[in-house]
Formats: structure tokens, C-alpha cells, sequence
């Protein structure tokens, strides 16, 4: 007996620790459904049946509070394979790789560089859309992030999930398919797990499915199940439908080859649904910051890894699946990296203590919704405070017409999305969808922008007695808003160094270079005196004549228009720099104008060698004429063709107060859009007042804006909405407040009716309403033009709100 020990024994010392180690490590398999919502699945009390996901979940731990990486795709995606929020990875918004130089960063560690380095097999199957080469652009192919095989698309399949003729092979295409998307994806894994050149070997397979993304297609068959053949609910429903049961294909392989009970299985979605029916009732759809964007499905199997058939009701995401997969697999972290995500292994195998070291985070620059911080059962939500160039008035005509089109009713809510993900088509409409997605795409020239940027008004939820997202409490719960608030600047401030510049050289943005091994930013270590001296010389510069803080963005605007790739990636660079060496500036708006300033001038001279060039001048427009011509070309002055000729409208001119709801932007939000602005120009001594506009009406302006829960409640525009101060789609219409002859007596007896006694204002804050719907009356051609010429700065030292 003892020999037959011994023997044992050193036939386990012949097996390197290593390979025994590899043995016990469970395979991996992510499933990624693409704008699947919260509440679609069987299991989450969804209308699909689901079957085999709802038995994955029966007998694995099902998240409630599980959170997609990003509200929209592409950052969704880099941070659920880096652990990483998606700006520090590249990834900025959704990428569309023929008009876009970022990708995810070859620089980042992905969860398949991790375990390939573990000693497992790695594959990626279907969707990627984060980064593939197009034309001149060269990006990192999945090979380059940690892939031994590939199998998918750089994007959504085409011509639809039926038939897909985009598939490419490991840089190769395949040409056109038979079947459907998510079938042929699970065919190829089959495939690939059938001819493993190591059968024995560890491995990881990344699916990520194209359904329900649009444009759907799903068997007759299943879609006859949830209702008519042409019902877009219906067809949306059967794609989750086909999905499922080619899950359960891939599950039966996995069974059938001894392998089930010690796969890890990792099942969500990249971000909530475009359906406001499909995300529980959540505020928000695909592409807000609100739970309705963030909240998908999250399902763990792993049988012989945890206990089965719990409910885990702990906040987590996507963000934490690449330090969770290392703490199952007893694999270490990727040395050096800064990870976002939270290993949530001890709430998996139930030992040890879940700890979070920083609040889940998600950002999104390009939106009204800058930024989301999750800590407990509160969420932070942070209002940008920066404006970015937008043609809203052809986004909403383009959208107007598509909905005609497609026979969508256009007071449809999240209308934007609707649209863009019916499956309807013609090539007309093929043509505007074009054209709408190229004004919403997010633009690489606007990250100096975003980077100078900040916040400027902020909310604060409480989940656990408001899942809803209701109501705002930050104003009765300061302490918590302030924490939160520090947390929120102080990680944004950490993810904005981390986040690279694009384009960020001429040979990138060429495609003839896409290995990155830093960012495009300053070394924060490094010494760098001669940009020091420089950035004191820019200093002691006069801004451009013609320049007014009021026109800030407008000029910035104009001027990075007008400049190259690699000049703009140069004003972000010295603007990273002096960041870095002066974080307590006085006046960073005057001193980003100046950095951009001299790198105008420099390209200006450079064309121009021999010109002499004033410093002193605009950049942007170097013909000086008489002082008012001047100034009527700095402020475009272009409104005299309309009817909106108040005082009111001359405020918001001088100041560029958004007039327009954004798509599918509520009343409320654009209310906080345009408080933000107004708090960031009085931060900056910047609010001006036209003549005949006194305080009083600025501040009544402030309350008919505010939609908080102290005294000054008013809110008054979720009614009487901008521009025309009525909201044509109530029933009945909202009278006009334009050209209004209310005394002051008469606003307080119309404030003390139905429906306005709820709200709490006070004489003083009827008094500067009253002083507002003053400013609402029309003026002369001539008094509209002078009122813009004339207009004043307000002393904002003293006491605004």
C-alpha cells in the first residue's frame, strides 16, 4: 500500500505545476447579445422565450444590477474585454472605422491577451466593432488583441442577419452565407472547438451576436410565434428567440464533449435596447446614461466552479468580467495595469469579501449625460459643461422625414433610435439614414474640447427607493452629492489623462503606423521644460482681437475647423501640458484660446512664410473693418429673418443658450443642458445681458428652468418649451408666453390655479418671473440689433444661485 502511495506521488511530481494548474482552470465562453434590453429574456420576466438561457440561469448565479460597459457599442465592447472605462482604451464613441482613425489601442490588455498568455486557446466569434483596417487606416486586428482565430465582423452584419455576405475569417472574407447570424457564428465555434489543434487545452471563446441589433431578420417560423411576419416587435423578439436556441447548440456540443460542467459561461448585452418596451420601464433606452441604457442581463454558469440557483443582487457589470475571470481561473491581474472592474469571484464561490475600490464610472462625452458614477445604492449623474458643434435643426428635419417614411409616428419616444433600427428601407431613405448618422457620429476634432471641458450641473438618484430614476435629491442630500461629486472629478480627471488623442500624427491617421505603446499625452514624469517655457510665453499673450468669452465655443469652433489634423492634436497637447503644470488657473477657457491662438498663427505662418502676421489678430478672420462691422461678424448676427426678435432671444443669442431639443433629449434634460451653460459662464464672469434685461429676469429665467425639489421648483419650460415657448405636441397646446400682457397682479392669481398651486415660489420668485415675461415682448428690427451690439456683462460676484 505504502509502494502504491509513493508511486502516486511521484507521478504528481512529474506533472509541471503549470500544466496541473491549467487542468483545474475552467474553459471560458462570454456570449454578447448586441441592444438586447434588461427584460427581454425569459428569466428576467421578458416576453422571448428563452429556454436554455433561463436553464443557464436556474442553474448559475443571475445578476439583477449587472451594467453593460457603455450605453452604446463600441465602448461597451472595449471595456468589457479590457476591465478598463472605454476612454483610457481609445474608444470614445461608436466607431465607424471609414471615418474614423480610433481603435481599441494595441496598447490595452485584453481578457483573451490574459489567458492566452495562461496557456489557453483563444477564438473570437462575430461581431467586434472596435477597430478593423479600411482603406488607409490600418488598425490591430483581433489577432493583435490576443486571438489565435477569428471568425466575424467589423461591425453589424449586411445585408441583415439573414444571408450575411460580411464575414471575414482571420482578415480574410468569406463571401456571401446561408442562415442566420447568430447560427453561423455558433457553426464556426462548433467547428473551431471540433478541430482544436489541443483538444485538452484551456479555452476561451468570445461570441458576440449581432441580434436584435437592426436590421432584423429571423425564420418565419419563430417570428409567427410573437405575431405578424411584418410586426418589428415580433421580428425583434424572434431573433433573441434564434439566439437562444443556437446557445443551446453550442451548449449540447459542450455536454457532448465532457466539457459543460467546467465551462464558465458569461452571458449579457452590450447595452440596453432601443425598445422602450423591452428595458423594464427603466428611464432611458440604448444610448443614455440612465439605468434604461446601462442595465442588461448577467448571467454566470459554471458548475463546477460555484453553487448554482442564486440571485445575486450586488451592483457590477461588464467592467468587472476580466478581473473576475482571473480570481476563478487563480490567474494574476495583467501586471501594471490600472483596472476599472472589481473581481467579483467571492460573491461567485461565496468566500471571501467583495470589495470595490472605486465607484463604477461611465462616461460619454459626446452627450448632454457626461457622466454616470454608481457607488451603493446611489448613482451620480454629471451634466457636460462644454458645447459641441451640432446641425440639430437637419438632424431633426432628416429625422421628421424618415419617420413619414417608414410610416413611424413621429411623437414615437427615443425617436432617433427608432428610426435608425426599423426594417424599413428604400434607397432614399437608405440615403438620409446615411446622412443622419454621419451628423450624430462622434468627431475625433472634438476631443481638445472635451478635454478642456468639464461639468456643470449634477443629479443624484437613489436606486433603492427610486429605481426609476424620478426624482432628483441632491439638493436633500448634499452631503452625498458632495462625496460623490469629488469621487466623480477625481476619477474623470484620472480617466482624461489616460485617454489618447485622435488622429494623433499624420503617418497614423495615414494608416502607415498602428502600434501604440503610449498615449499622445505629456508624460506626466518626464521633465519637459521647453514646452514649460513656451506654455509662459503663450501666457503673457493678449487674446485675439474680436475674441468674447460669450462666443468661447464659437470661436473655438471656427478655429480648429480651419486647422490640420496634426495642429489640433497639437492644441491638445500643450493644453494636457499646461493642465498638468497649472491645474489652478484662473480663467482656463482664456487660456486654451490662447494655446489655440498660437498654434493657428504658427499654421498660418507657415503657409504664409513670408506674411507678416499680428498675433494680436483673430486667427479665424483676419479682415478688420469698423469696430461694429467687426463685431457684427464675430457675433454672425443672422437672425433677422425670423419673427424671434425679444430681448429674451437676444439673451440667448449673446450667450449661445441651446434653443432646440437635441434627439430624444426630454424637457427636463434640455432645462439642465442649458442651466449648465449658464453655470459655466457665470463661473467665468461671462453671463451678458442685452438692454432693458435686468437680474430679475435672468434669475426668473433660472427658475422657470429648474426642475429640482427646493423652492425655486418652477420648471415652467416643460411646458412652455424653447424656442417658441410653447409645446405644440400637448393636448390641448400650451398658449404662447410670447408678446403676453400679464401684470405682475395677474401672474400671481394664475399661479395660485390649477395646475400651478403645487409649485412652491415664492413673491420674490414671482417677481423675477414677471420681470422675465417682460423680455418676451417683440422689438423693432433695428432695437434687436443693437440689443446683441449693446449687450452687457452681468457681475456674477455676488448673488446668483
Amino acid at each position: 500500500m505504502q509502494r502504491i502511495l509513493l508511486l502516486l506521488c511521484n507521478f504528481v511530481l512529474l506533472i509541471p505545476v503549470t500544466g496541473l494548474a491549467e487542468m483545474l482552470r475552467p474553459n471560458v465562453v462570454i456570449l454578447l447579445a448586441d441592444d438586447l434590453g434588461s427584460k427581454d429574456l425569459g428569466c428576467y420576466g421578458g416576453p422571448v422565450k428563452t429556454p436554455v438561457l433561463d436553464r443557464l440561469a436556474a442553474k448559475g448565479v443571475r445578476f439583477t444590477d449587472f451594467h453593460a460597459g457603455a450605453a452604446v457599442c463600441s465602448p461597451s465592447r472595449a471595456t468589457l474585454l479590457t476591465g478598463r472605462q472605454n476612454l483610457r482604451t481609445g474608444i470614445y464613441g461608436v466607431l465607424q472605422d471609414q471615418w474614423h482613425d480610433m481603435h481599441l489601442l494595441e496598447r490595452e490588455v485584453t481578457i483573451a491577451e490574459v489567458l492566452q498568455k495562461a496557456g489557453y486557446g483563444t477564438a473570437h466569434f462575430g461581431k467586434w466593432h472596435i477597430g478593423m483596417s479600411l482603406g488607409n487606416r490600418v488598425k490591430p486586428s483581433p489577432t493583435e488583441h490576443g486571438f489565435d482565430y477569428w471568425f466575424g465582423l467589423p461591425n453589424g452584419a449586411s445585408p441583415s442577419h439573414k444571408d450575411p455576405v460580411n464575414f471575414i475569417r482571420n482578415g480574410k472574407r468569406v463571401g456571401p452565407m446561408k442562415g442566420y447570424s447568430c447560427q453561423i457564428v455558433v457553426s464556426d465555434a462548433i467547428e473551431w472547438l471540433e478541430k482544436k489543434a489541443h483538444p485538452n487545452q484551456p479555452f476561451f471563446m468570445n461570441i458576440w451576436f449581432n441580434e436584435p441589433h437592426h436590421k432584423l431578420a429571423a425564420p418565419d417560423e419563430i417570428v409567427s410565434q410573437y405575431g405578424d411576419l411584418k410586426d418589428e416587435a415580433a421580428i425583434y423578439s424572434a431573433t433573441v428567440d434564434n439566439t437562444d436556441r443556437a446557445i443551446g447548440r453550442l451548449v449540447a456540443k459542450l455536454k457532448a464533449m465532457d466539457k459543460l460542467n467546467n465551462t464558465l459561461i458569461i452571458y449579457s448585452s452590450d447595452h440596453g435596447s432601443y425598445r422602450t418596451d423591452r428595458n423594464g420601464g427603466l428611464n432611458g433606452n440604448k444610448g443614455s446614461n440612465f439605468q434604461g441604457g446601462l442595465r442588461s442581463p448577467g448571467i454566470f454558469f459554471w458548475p463546477d466552479g460555484f453553487r448554482g440557483g442564486r440571485v445575486e443582487k450586488t451592483p457590477s457589470g461588464s467592467v468587472d468580467l476580466l478581473p473576475t475571470i482571473c480570481g476563478l481561473a487563480g490567474i494574476n491581474k495583467p501586471n501594471g495595469v490600472h483596472l476599472d472592474g472589481a473581481d467579483l469571484s467571492p460573491l461567485l464561490i461565496e468566500k471571501g469579501m467583495f470589495q470595490r475600490s472605486q465607484p463604477m464610472i461611465w462616461l460619454s462625452p459626446w452627450s448632454g449625460h457626461l457622466a454616470t458614477l454608481r457607488e451603493g445604492n446611489y448613482t451620480l449623474m454629471g451634466y457636460r459643461g462644454y458645447q459641441l458643434p451640432s446641425d440639430q435643426a437637419r438632424q431633426n428635419e432628416l429625422l421628421q422625414q424618415m419617420a413619414k417614411m417608414a410610416g413611424i409616428d413621429p411623437s414615437t419616444p427615443n425617436l432617433g433610435s427608432r428610426v435608425t433600427n426599423t426594417t424599413f428601407t428604400s434607397p432614399e431613405y437608405n440615403r438620409l439614414k446615411s446622412e443622419f448618422v454621419r451628423l450624430r457620429t462622434f468627431q475625433e476634432a472634438w476631443i481638445p474640447t472635451i478635454k478642456a471641458g468639464g461639468f456643470s450641473r449634477f443629479a443624484l438618484y437613489d436606486l433603492s427607493t427610486d429605481p426609476l430614476q424620478k426624482q432628483d435629491i441632491s439638493k436633500q442630500r448634499p452631503e452625498v452629492t458632495e462625496r460623490l461629486k469629488k469621487k466623480l472629478r477625481t476619477l474623470y480627471q484620472d480617466i482624461m489623462a489616460d485617454a489618447p488623442e485622435w488622429p494623433r500624427t499624420k503617418e497614423q491617421a495615414a494608416g502607415n503606423k498602428h502600434h501604440e505603446t503610449t498615449s499622445n499625452r505629456p508624460d506626466p514624469e518626464a521633465s519637459n521644460t521647453d514646452t514649460a517655457d513656451l506654455l509662459a510665453r503663450i501666457d503673457k499673450n493678449n487674446l485675439p482681437e474680436g475674441y468674447q468669452g460669450s462666443f468661447h465655443q464659437t470661436y473655438v469652433d471656427r478655429v480648429m475647423a480651419g486647422l490640420q489634423p496634426e495642429q489640433r492634436a497639437r492644441v491638445g497637447e500643450l493644453w494636457e501640458t499646461k493642465r498638468r503644470l497649472d491645474p489652478e488657473m484662473p480663467n482656463p477657457g482664456a487660456s486654451f484660446v490662447r494655446i489655440l491662438t498660437h498654434v493657428a498663427v504658427a499654421a498660418e505662418k507657415s503657409k504664409h512664410p513670408k506674411a507678416a502676421i499680428d498675433p494680436k489678430e483673430n486667427a479665424g478672420t483676419r479682415a478688420s473693418t469698423a469696430k461694429n462691422d467687426v463685431a457684427e461678424k464675430q457675433m454672425q448676427i443672422h437672425r433677422l429673418t425670423t419673427t424671434k426678435r425679444s430681448r429674451f432671444d437676444a439673451f440667448a443669442y449673446v450667450n449661445r443658450i441651446p434653443m432646440e431639443r437635441e434627439i430624444d433629449e426630454t424637457a427636463d434634460d434640455l432645462s439642465g443642458r442649458i442651466l449648465g451653460r449658464l453655470a459655466n459662464q457665470e463661473g467665468r464672469v461671462l453671463v451678458k445681458l442685452p438692454p432693458g434685461m435686468n437680474r430679475d429676469a435672468y434669475q426668473g429665467f433660472k427658475i422657470a428652468l429648474d426642475s429640482g425639489q427646493a423652492l425655486h421648483a418652477g420648471n415652467c419650460f416643460s411646458c412652455h418649451q424653447l424656442p417658441d415657448c410653447s409645446l405644440a405636441t400637448s393636448k390641448p397646446a400650451t398658449p404662447s408666453l410670447r408678446n403676453t400682457s400679464y401684470s405682475n397682479k395677474r401672474l400671481q392669481q394664475v399661479m395660485k390655479t390649477e395646475p400651478h398651486r403645487d409649485l412652491q415660489l415664492d413673491e420674490g420668485d414671482l417677481s423675477r418671473l414677471f420681470a422675465l415675461l417682460k423680455t418676451l415682448t417683440d422689438v423693432p428690427d433695428a432695437d434687436f440689433r443693437n440689443l446683441i451690439l449693446n449687450a452687457t456683462v452681468l457681475d456674477t460676484s455676488g448673488d446668483l444661485e
